[in-house]
C-alpha cells in the first residue's frame, strides 16, 4: 500500500457508503464514477436502505477512533458489499486519514483486504452527456419525464406545454419594472405594497443586523433607498415571489428553512464573487445575486411534480455523497431540476442570465452567453459545501473557471469565510423567507 498523489480516474477510486434499515446497518463499497443503486439492493436483498445520517456517522468514527472512513471495510466490522466493477481495476486509490491522503492498492491486495465482503452489481454507470444539450433537447426529457412518472390529472396540466402556476402578478411586475429604465424607489415600493406579506418581509430584511441600518425602517420606500437599495429590492422581491408559487417539500436534504438557507448563501456568496470579479466585463451583481437566490428553484418543481420519485431521489443523494447530484437525478427520473427549472423560466420570460445560470450551473466547460453567472454558481455551491453547507456537489472548483472568471483562490476562499462569520446576522433574513 503507497502514499500517492490523486487517482488518475474516479473509475478507480473506492468510496464507502453506510446504509441501514430495520434490520441493520451495512457498508458498501463503490467506484468513485459510479451510483450506488439502491434499487438494486431493494430487488436483490428485499431491505429498504437509507444513508446513515452524519450524526450517526460521526459517532461511529468517534467510537473507532477514525477522522475518515477510509473503504476498508475489515475496520468497522459492519456486514459489507464490494461493487464487482472494482474488481475489474489494475489498482484501486482509496482516501484516508485527517489530509483524506489517497492511498494505493494493487488490486490482488484490494482482494485480499476484502474477502470476507459479499461481491456483486450494486451501483449503475451514470450519463455524462446531458450538460451539452439544447433547450429543445430539455423539453424533450421533460415531457417523457412528464409522462412515464407523473399521476394522470397532473400529466394532462403539463402535457403540452409545462403548464405550472401561472408567474405571480408581483413577479410580473418586478420583471415589467426590470425592463423600464425610468424605473425608480417609488416604483418598486408601490408594487411590492400590493403584496402585503412580501412588504413586511422586504422590511424585516432591511431592520436586520446584518445590514446595520442606523435609522428606523418604517416603509418598503425606506428599505430601497436606506438599506438595500434598488437591485437587492427588486431580486429579493422577485425571489420570494417565485419561491412562494410552489411549497417547499418538507423531506429530503432539503427542508423548508434550509432552502432558503442555501439559497441565501449561494444568493450572498455570488453576490460577492460577482463583486469581486476582475473580468473585462465584470458580472452584475444584482442578476448574480437572484441567480443564487434562484439556483435550486427546481427542487420545488420536482417535489411538486414528481412526489414518489423525489423521495427515492433524495434517498439516493444521500446515499451517494461522491456523485453530484444532477447526475444521480439523471439517472433515476430522465431529467434534472436544473432542465426543468431553467424551461420554466424561460416560458416565464425570467432574465437569459439566470435562465442560463441555472441550467448550466454543474458544466464548468460552458462558454456560451451568459457563462459568467453559471460559473459563479458553480464556484460558489462548491466553496460553500467544502465548508459544509448546502448539498452542492463535494468537489474541487475547476481553476479553468476561477481563471475565466479572474478570481483567485485566496478570493474565493475569503469571499466565503467572511460570509460564514456574518451566518448568525443571516439567520433572520433566512427566516423571514421561510416564512
Amino acid at each position: 500500500m503507497n502514499t500517492t498523489g490523486s487517482p488518475v480516474s474516479a473509475a478507480n477510486t473506492a468510496r464507502v457508503v453506510f446504509l441501514k434499515d430495520s434490520i441493520g446497518k451495512i457498508q458498501v463499497v463503490v467506484p468513485g464514477n459510479r451510483l450506488l443503486d439502491l434499487n438494486q439492493l431493494a430487488h436483490q436483498f428485499g431491505r429498504q436502505f437509507t444513508a446513515l445520517a452524519p450524526e450517526e456517522l460521526m459517532r461511529m468514527k468517534q467510537a473507532l477512533g477514525l477522522d475518515d472512513f477510509p473503504a476498508l471495510p475489515q475496520l468497522t466490522r459492519i456486514e459489507s458489499l464490494v461493487d464487482r466493477s472494482l474488481l475489474d481495476q489494475d489498482e484501486l486509490y482509496i482516501q484516508s486519514g485527517r489530509n483524506r491522503t489517497w492511498l494505493r492498492l494493487p488490486s490482488d491486495q484490494f482482494r485480499a483486504l476484502t474477502k470476507h465482503s459479499l461481491v456483486g452489481h450494486f451501483s449503475s454507470p451514470l450519463q455524462q452527456d446531458v450538460l451539452h444539450q439544447t433547450t429543445t433537447a430539455d423539453l424533450g426529457d421533460i415531457h417523457m419525464a412528464v409522462k412515464q412518472f407523473t399521476p394522470l390529472r397532473i400529466q394532462q396540466r403539463l402535457q403540452d406545454t409545462l403548464d405550472l402556476p401561472p408567474l405571480p402578478d408581483t413577479a410580473r411586475r418586478i420583471i415589467d419594472l426590470r425592463l423600464d429604465p425610468d424605473a425608480d424607489a417609488v416604483m418598486l415600493a408601490h408594487a411590492v405594497e400590493l403584496d402585503p406579506s412580501m412588504t413586511a418581509q422586504i422590511i424585516s430584511w432591511a431592520r436586520s443586523p446584518y445590514y446595520r441600518s442606523r435609522s428606523e425602517i418604517r416603509s418598503v420606500e425606506d428599505a430601497v433607498s436606506r438599506v438595500l437599495g434598488f437591485d437587492l429590492v427588486m431580486n429579493l422581491a422577485l425571489g420570494l415571489s417565485l419561491g412562494r408559487l410552489l411549497s417547499v417539500p418538507r423531506e429530503g436534504p432539503a427542508g423548508y428553512i434550509a432552502f432558503w438557507h442555501q439559497a441565501v448563501l449561494i444568493a450572498a456568496l455570488s453576490q460577492d464573487l460577482a463583486r469581486r470579479s476582475k473580468m473585462k466585463k465584470r458580472p452584475d451583481t444584482g442578476i448574480a445575486y437572484l441567480c443564487g437566490l434562484l439556483h435550486n428553484f427546481g427542487f420545488l418543481v420536482l417535489g411538486q411534480v414528481f412526489p414518489p420519485q423525489f423521495s427515492l431521489i433524495n434517498r439516493h443523494i444521500e446515499a451517494n455523497p461522491h456523485i453530484n447530484r444532477f447526475y444521480i437525478e439523471r439517472h433515476l427520473l430522465g431529467l434534472t431540476r436544473e432542465q426543468i427549472a431553467a424551461c420554466l423560466l424561460q416560458q416565464w420570460q425570467m432574465p437569459a442570465e439566470v435562465v442560463t445560470a441555472i441550467r448550466q450551473q454543474h458544466n464548468p466547460a460552458y462558454h456560451e452567453q451568459h457563462c459568467q453567472y453559471a460559473h459563479i454558481l458553480y464556484v460558489a455551491s462548491r466553496t460553500l459545501r467544502q465548508r459544509g453547507y448546502g448539498d452542492g456537489p463535494l468537489e474541487t472548483p475547476s481553476a479553468d473557471v476561477l481563471e475565466a472568471l479572474a478570481l483567485t483562490e485566496e478570493q474565493v476562499a475569503e469571499s466565503c469565510d467572511e460570509l460564514i462569520d456574518h451566518m448568525n446576522e443571516l439567520s433572520e433574513l433566512i427566516q423571514a423567507l421561510g416564512n
